[in-house]
């Protein structure tokens, strides 16, 4: 079962704030992507997995989440519960609370970790108290409910920052020019890996030069455009090769390759196998 955050958990309008989760089985999952998401584990256990690894999380747990990352929420304990703020992209960017905390995120996307940490129960105790501050009865406020809602996105925001900032001692707390192309391009890398495979439309969007942008991507992750543009691609078509029907035709389209072959070839150099005997190893395991 795939529970949709949007219809599972109660939306209070402009900053998009949410309960508690609470009644999830183990076979439960919940996606969450494209937007910030602020999560705080109050009790129980859980997964988080993204494209490149699985983390246990559990109580007093912290984790931030970016438009360019997606995650899902599995295996969860009875008594998992959570408390989680979003917030649009745009809205987000408006804020200027939101550059320092997106110069901390920045160190682990830079190195494919998910922004997730444990807390002091000092840090952890004060945390929940302004995510409580997102209730429900906000909607009760009339004449300075947008301004009210500005100013706890805001504490919100700087509040994790400065979590953040003890565990990447070495970053400077101010946001460079570099960083903030970065990220732009993660962002637009995740809206448009599909159709756009190559650095000069993701160059030309953001009105830098192809030669400036491999040198920031590079510098900031140690990896090429390229090779980021790889990464989604084989883990999109990891997915629709194990979760769908589609035939290897159909994906290759989906993906934006030219044609089946240069699909496969691809796949056989991130993978090691071809798109049908990578799915005709998954249907292997399963029937096992």
């Amino acid at each position: 079962m795939e529970i949709v955050l949007f219809d599972t958990l109660h939306k209070i309008p402009q900053t998009g704030a949410f309960g508690n989760g609470k009644g999830f089985s183990s076979n439960d999952s919940l996606v969450i992507a494209e937007g910030f998401f602020f999560i705080f584990v109050k009790n129980g256990t859980a997964f988080l997995s993204d494209t490149h690894r699985c983390y246990r999380i559990k109580k007093e747990t912290l984790i931030v989440l970016t438009p360019s990352l997606k995650a899902t929420i599995h295996e969860m304990d009875s008594d998992f519960e959570f408390t989680c703020v979003y917030i649009t992209p745009e809205y987000f960017d408006r804020k200027p609370a939101g550059q320092p905390l997106y110069n901390q995120l920045a160190e682990f996307i830079r190195r494919d970790r998910l922004p997730s940490l444990p807390l002091k129960p000092d840090k952890s105790r004060y945390l929940q108290q302004t995510f409580a501050l997102f209730d429900h009865e906000l909607r009760e406020f009339k004449l300075y409910a947008n301004g009210i809602i500005h100013h706890l996105c805001s504490l919100l925001m700087l509040q994790t920052a400065d979590i953040f900032v003890e565990y990447n001692r070495y970053t400077p707390v101010y946001v460079k020019r570099s960083g903030e192309i970065y990220r732009k391009f993660r962002k637009l890398l995740v809206e448009n890996y599909r159709q756009h495979h190559d650095i000069a439309f993701y160059a030309d969007e953001l009105n830098i030069s192809t030669t400036y942008l491999s040198r920031i991507v590079k510098h900031t992750t140690g990896n090429t455009v390229r090779f980021h543009i790889s990464e989604l691609l084989s883990a999109d078509a990891r997915h629709l090769l194990e979760c769908t029907d589609l035939d290897i035709k159909e994906i290759a389209s989906q993906l934006g390759f030219s044609d089946q072959s240069v699909f496969g070839k691809f796949f056989v150099k991130k993978t090691g196998l071809s798109p049908l005997k990578f799915r005709l190893k998954k249907e292997r395991a399963i029937a096992r």
